[in-house]
């Protein structure tokens, strides 16, 4: 207990002390942990903070923005950093707390190379700080291992049909019942080489305002094709577009239009 709360009480200064000057800036556009070659740093935008059992630890904000400088064989802790009051849903890594014994897991990290070969490459860390009693914090690096990640991609089918007549005449409703068929359609055209949590989401897509909401039942939105549409909108486009996005690297993978329809009046 004395080891736990002399590390809490080291690592609680380096915080506030380093947060003072914090310049959120180096962080943005990160989604995930990124080592800046130029400085020599690895950006660590959100880490979530545990004790060993895996539970908050009291006194202190769940999550943190940190950076690890490259200093010999060890990543030194050094400003700026910054707290946050909620567990961002971005957030994707984890620092864990175990008496005097700090240790830092990622599974998303990469570099900032612009190197093409790298634009799939990701690095699993796993990083371990004995916390003295005063001084600088150095994690030192317990496992770094490499693997290019293969998104998926879609290879189901992309519909095209018509808004006005057939099957869609102009008092046709269109709604959420559309949505969940062609989200069902992503997902068996979904081929994924590196599983993960991979979320989908369907929506209409119309850029040309085709589309008027009618109403809302339960929460399902419902549209018609505007009355005022005539033969002179024939051919413009509305669609229902789903993306996957993959949470384990918060990332936008694909957006795919999987039914169009051309307005024919």
């Amino acid at each position: 207990m004395h080891r736990t709360i002399r590390f809490l009480t080291t690592l609680l200064v380096s915080f506030l002390t380093l947060s003072a000057s914090a310049q959120t800036s180096v962080w943005d556009g990160l989604p995930r942990t990124t080592f800046d070659i130029a400085s020599a740093t690895l950006r660590i935008p959100c880490v979530v903070l545990e004790d060993g059992t895996g539970a908050a630890i009291p006194g202190f904000a769940p999550a943190f923005a940190l950076n690890l400088m490259l200093a010999g064989d060890s990543l030194r802790l050094v400003e700026p950093l910054q707290a946050f009051a909620e567990i961002p849903e971005s957030c994707l890594d984890t620092l864990r707390v175990d008496g005097n014994v700090a240790t830092y897991s990622t599974e998303s990290a990469v570099s900032d190379s612009n190197l093409a070969g790298n634009a799939n490459r990701f690095y699993t860390l796993e990083l371990r700080a004995t916390i003295p009693s005063e001084g600088l914090i150095d994690f030192a690096v317990l496992t770094a291992e490499e693997r290019l990640y293969i998104p998926p991609f879609y290879e189901g089918n992309n519909f095209f049909t018509r808004a006005g007549v057939g099957d869609y005449p102009r008092e046709f409703v269109y709604d959420d019942t559309l949505l969940d068929e062609a989200r069902r359609l992503m997902l068996l055209g979904l081929t994924v080489y590196e599983a993960g949590n991979l979320e989908v989401q369907c929506g209409f897509s119309d850029p040309l305002a085709l589309l008027e909401e009618i109403g809302s039942v339960d929460g399902n939105t419902q549209y018609r094709i505007k009355p005022t549409l005539s033969s002179a909108d024939n051919d413009k486009v509305f669609s229902i577009e789903c993306s996957a996005f993959n949470r384990d690297i918060n990332r936008l993978e694909l957006t795919v239009p999987i039914i169009d329809w051309f307005i024919t009046l």
